[in-house]
């Protein structure tokens, strides 16, 4: 059994050639889609997105996600419209509930399983060539269309752990990214979910690609690669306030003095208070520490059927994206092929 990788490309403190090396590394290491992140305030994901296909010929082109809300879901067909055009074919709309970055911007997140839905069902239409009047519960369009050709079946593929969202992504889309949850029990429980929303479409779990996305730090120091991720799950935990349900699921709680600080809603404040996240939480949604515990950990999820794995690289002190780039690549994804051959 053969792994599908996909890479997380999170465009931060480096230079232009620094991330266009990036993406030319990442072809060069076989990964399959190159997921361009949509972090509010840093690098455009569009951008981001045109330079990894400008730079590349093979990996598929994908959006990390894109959202309803801080783009209308007409835009966002027409922005990946163009990038399936710039890449010859290769772009894969992830879309899913967003929300970094959307307090600044006053943006509320609105019945996120219904604007989701919505959103893919307008995008479809107009990526087909159709002048559409959409008159949705979230979602709005007035007899408009795209005014360049597109190709219509573009993939969408919708990222969550939340379960209505889930369902959706089993009803309507052509795949579903299960993200955060790093270990069977959480993908469990968002496999059902897909395959609730699948029946309502007369569909299965084998009508779909799905995906498994964690963030993942690999270094000799597994301290360090556990720390280097710490800030990645407050911002799980700061986005999802109040809801705990995927914490609980997991067997988890948030410790009191962590949901306090949490509950001010200062960003700024729960970064400097990362350390109070337990390393548990750590182990139930990040693949973290060395290469050895990360191909366990992997090798656990692919055991559940689910070979496309995508995750999004953390550096560490002593390492960069590079590093955990290339070890997945050329040490963990041989190791897990490795376990999946023993255990047949």
């Amino acid at each position: 059994m053969k792994l599908k990788l996909g890479a997380g490309l999170f465009w931060t403190d480096e230079t232009y050639d620094e991330y266009a090396q990036l993406v030319e590394d990442c072809e060069a290491l076989g990964y399959e889609t190159l997921w361009v992140t949509n972090e509010k305030f840093f690098h455009d994901m569009y951008v981001m997105g045109t330079v990894a296909a400008e730079r590349t010929t093979r990996p598929k082109i994908g959006t990390f996600i894109a959202d309803p809300y801080s783009m209308h879901p007409a835009l966002t067909a027409m922005a990946i419209g163009t990038l399936d055009e710039v890449s010859r074919g290769r772009a894969v709309l992830g879309i899913g509930a967003g929300g970094t970055g959307f307090p600044p911007m006053g943006i509320q997140r609105v019945k996120p399983a219904v604007a989701i839905r919505e959103a893919i069902l307008l995008i479809r239409r107009l990526l087909a060539g159709e002048t559409v009047d959409f008159q949705g519960e979230v979602i709005r369009f007035h007899n408009g269309r795209l005014n360049f050709k597109t190709r219509a079946d573009i993939p969408i593929v919708v990222a969550s752990r939340g379960d209505l969202v889930l369902q959706v992504g089993g009803e309507v889309a052509d795949g579903v990214m299960i993200a955060t949850y790093a270990e069977p029990v959480g993908i469990r429980h968002a496999l059902s979910m897909i395959e609730k929303g699948a029946a309502k479409a007369g569909r299965s779990l084998s009508d779909l690609t799905i995906i498994s996305r964690v963030d993942a730090c690999i270094s000799k120091d597994r301290r360090e690669a556990i720390e280097a991720v710490k800030p990645m799950v407050g911002v799980f935990l700061w986005t999802s306030y109040p809801d705990r349900a995927f914490v609980k699921r997991v067997g988890l709680e948030v410790p009191d003095e962590l949901e306090r600080i949490i509950a001010k809603r200062d960003y700024n404040l729960l970064k400097e208070n990362v350390h109070l996240i337990p390393d548990s939480f750590v182990d139930k949604f990040c693949w973290a520490g060395t290469a050895e515990e990360v191909a366990q950990k992997v090798a656990r999820v692919a055991e559940m059927g689910i070979t496309d794995i995508t995750f999004l690289p953390h550096r560490t002190e002593s390492g960069g994206l590079h590093e955990t780039l290339r070890e997945f690549a050329q040490t963990v994804k041989p190791m897990v092929e490795e376990m999946l051959a023993r255990s047949k």
